[in-house]
C-alpha cells in the first residue's frame, strides 16, 4: 500500500466510522456494540494493509543480500519502499534497511547519512542497536575511528533500555564491535569471536563472505599474509558486489590464485541463524514493535 491508497483507505474509513455513528443517532435500534466491531474490524484490516508486506520485504530482502548478493538491487528495492512508505513509522523502518543495503554496497558514507536521517522515536528502541552497530561497521572501514567508538558507547548505553528478550541480539553485536576495537591488542580473542559468530554454514554465502573477510583481518593484524590472501581470495572469487569484495580487493597482495578459491557446495547446518540484519529480521513477529513510539534518550539516528 503506498501513500496515495493508504490516504485514501484512511479517508474511507473514517467516513464509515461517521456514517455509523450518525445512524445510531438516528436510528435507536442499531446497537453501538455492532459498530464498535465494524469500527475495530476496519481498523485491524488498515492496519493490516499496512504492516502485513514487512514481513515478506524483509525475507526478499535477505534473500537479496545474503544468499543472490545483488545488493544493487536490494538498494534500489529499499530506496523504492522508502518513497511509497505509507507512514512515517513504516518509512523509518525501510530506511533501516535501506542504511543496510547501501552499507552492503559499499557506500559507507553514504550508509552513515542515511541512518542519521532516520527519526529514531519511530522504531523500538532494538532497532536503534542495530543502526548504531552498521554505523561503527561503516566508519571502521573508512578508519574513522571516532565515530566507531563512539558507536560502540552509545549501544552499552542503550543496552539497558532494550526488552530482556532482545539482550543476545544487542550482546551478539557488542561482541564483535568490542573484539573489532581491541584487534590489536588481541588479536586471539578477536580470531575466537568471529569464529563463533560467523563460521557456521547456515547456507548464505554472505555468512562465509564476511567470515573470510573478518579473518583476514586477524591474519594481516598478525602478519600472516598468506593465509590472509587465502581468506581474501575466497571472499573476490565469491562476492560478487558485496561490500566485502570491494574491500578484499584492496587488501589482496597476489600470493594465490583466486580462481582456486571458489564455494564448492555444503550441506547445511541445522543453526538458528544470527548474522547481521537477520538478527533483527527474526524479531519482526510484531509490527506493533515496529509501529510504537517510544521515548529513547539519544537513539535511532544512526543505524547500523
Amino acid at each position: 500500500m503506498n501513500k496515495k491508497q493508504y490516504l485514501t483507505a484512511v479517508i474511507a474509513v473514517i467516513a464509515i466510522d461517521l456514517a455509523l455513528i450518525i445512524t445510531r443517532i438516528f436510528v435507536a435500534y442499531i446497537d453501538w456494540t455492532w459498530i464498535l466491531v465494524i469500527v475495530a474490524a476496519l481498523y485491524l484490516y488498515l492496519k493490516y494493509k499496512t504492516s502485513g508486506p514487512l514481513q515478506a520485504f524483509s525475507t526478499k530482502f535477505n534473500m537479496l543480500v545474503d544468499y543472490d548478493l545483488d545488493v544493487a538491487e536490494a538498494k534500489r528495492l529499499c530506496q523504492e519502499r522508502v518513497n511509497e512508505a505509507p507512514t512515517k513509522n513504516i518509512k523509518a523502518f525501510y530506511m533501516v534497511y535501506l542504511g543496510m543495503a547501501t552499507y552492503y554496497n559499499g557506500e559507507y558514507e553514504e550508509a552513515i547519512r542515511t541512518f542519521n536521517q532516520i527519526e529514531l522515536k519511530k522504531l523500538n528502541n532494538v532497532y536503534h542497536i542495530l543502526i548504531l552497530s552498521f554505523i561503527a561497521y561503516a566508519a571502521y572501514e573508512m578508519d574513522d575511528m571516532e565515530t566507531f567508538n563512539l558507536s560502540i558507547e552509545r549501544i552499552k548505553n542503550l543496552q539497558g533500555t532494550v526488552n530482556r528478550k532482545y539482550l543476545g541480539f544487542v550482546g551478539s553485536y557488542l561482541q564483535v564491535l568490542e573484539a573489532m576495537q581491541n584487534m590489536e591488542e588481541n588479536p586471539e580473542h578477536y580470531k575466537e569471536v568471529i569464529e563463533s559468530q560467523f563460521s557456521r554454514n547456515d547456507g548464505y554465502i554472505s555468512t562465509k563472505l564476511i567470515y573470510n573477510y573478518r579473518m583476514a583481518q586477524y591474519y594481516e593484524t598478525i602478519k600472516d599474509e598468506v593465509e590472509m590472501d587465502k581468506c581474501l581470495a575466497k571472499v573476490i572469487a565469491n562476492g560478487k558486489e558485496h561490500h566485502t569484495v570491494i574491500q578484499a580487493k584492496k587488501m589482496f597482495k597476489n600470493n594465490v590464485n583466486v580462481e582456486d578459491y571458489v564455494f564448492q557446495e555444503e550441506p547445511e547446518e541445522d543453526v538458528e541463524v544470527v548474522e547481521e540484519q537477520q538478527l533483527i529480521d527474526t524479531n519482526i513477529e510484531n509490527v506493533e514493535e515496529i509501529e510504537e513510539v517510544k521515548k529513547v534518550d539519544d537513539d535511532e539516528d544512526l543505524f547500523k
